[in-house]
């Protein structure tokens, strides 16, 4: 759930809502989720086919090794963006499970 901003024509959960406004207030997790929305873009993968073409053809003479460590290294970094991503769904899921139990206990 990567929410730039929260659609006012919609009723949303109490639990989407205290989400949404954790994740506004947190730095960190704004910086994760534009990094996570910008990888999971065709830009990201357009920009990838320019940069290691370029860096293939007209700047290394011996491309493999350099390339490889840079792929690597970044492949690396998305995995860990992705476990944040994936973690952060997990505990929002959690939460709204429990939300949704307290309102049928109270109902009941």
């Amino acid at each position: 759930m990567s929410l730039s901003r929260l659609d006012l024509n919609t009723v949303h959960h109490p639990t989407v809502i205290d989400e949404f406004n954790k994740r506004a207030n947190d730095f960190q997790l704004r910086i994760a989720d534009q990094i996570t929305r910008f990888a999971g873009s065709m830009g990201f993968v357009y920009l990838h086919i320019v940069l290691f073409s370029v860096s293939m053809v007209a700047v290394e003479r011996s491309p493999w090794p350099t390339l490889t460590l840079i792929v690597s290294l970044e492949a690396i970094f998305l995995s860990t963006f992705v476990m944040i991503g994936q973690n952060r769904q997990a505990a929002f899921q959690q939460e709204k499970a429990d939300h949704v139990f307290v309102a049928q206990e109270m109902e009941l």
